[in-house]
């Protein structure tokens, strides 16, 4: 199987990479759970590969791994566990990431240069010494998409509400500045494939 990596983080926490290579014809007998026939393959490949990792994650920490539910922010969990997950894809890679205790975030992203064109979109004053640099770029929508993904809620403006800076090569901090909702995240992130992969809780 195309596991790229599988790293345990602490005793409460671990994440993976998958690199999909199986043809769409395979991947629904691997899925671990019956799987949406509406979506095209790419999307669906996604879906499966993501529960794949889901449950190779929970099978880590003896959890019964019986299926993904989400609730109405979108936001996924395990069904019938108080642990908490976070799955990223960028075809024809995809990430998973478990906590035991903490809502968790993970994201992976190609260094495509449509950060250029859209980074009006997401950066703010503080981040836009990076408006040229398009592997900065990455890093910061990557960070960005892991606080949406531990914040867990709706309406949260990617440029006005959430400020990254970088700590060193492999770790940002990234801050919500939301009214009443202000918090502070250690985003770390490093290359795999050419990918950029960013978690944090």
């Amino acid at each position: 199987m195309p596991l790229l990596l599988s790293k345990q983080i602490d005793e409460v926490s671990a994440y993976a990479v998958w690199n999909i290579q199986e043809t769409f014809l395979k991947l629904p007998y691997m899925s671990p759970e019956p799987f949406p026939t509406d979506l095209n393959l790419v999307r669906q490949s996604e879906w499966i590969v993501g529960r794949i990792l889901a449950k190779s994650l929970s099978e880590k920490f003896n959890i019964n791994f019986k299926g993904i539910g989400k609730h109405e922010t979108g936001k996924p969990y395990l069904i019938e566990s108080d642990a908490n997950i976070s799955i990223s894809h960028s075809f024809p890679i995809a990430s998973g990431m478990i906590h035991l205790e903490k809502s968790c975030g993970i994201d992976i992203e190609h260094p495509g240069k449509n950060y250029l064109k859209v980074q009006k979109k997401f950066i703010n004053e503080s981040e836009k010494k990076y408006k040229y640099d398009l592997m900065s770029l990455c890093a910061i929508w990557c960070a960005k998409e892991v606080i949406y993904k531990i914040f867990g809620r709706r309406f949260l403006s990617f440029k006005d509400e959430i400020n990254i800076s970088f700590e060193s090569d492999t770790v940002m901090r990234g801050e919500i500045t939301k009214k009443g909702h202000e918090e502070t995240h250690r985003i770390h992130y490093e290359w795999v494939r050419g990918y950029l992969l960013a978690y944090g809780i």
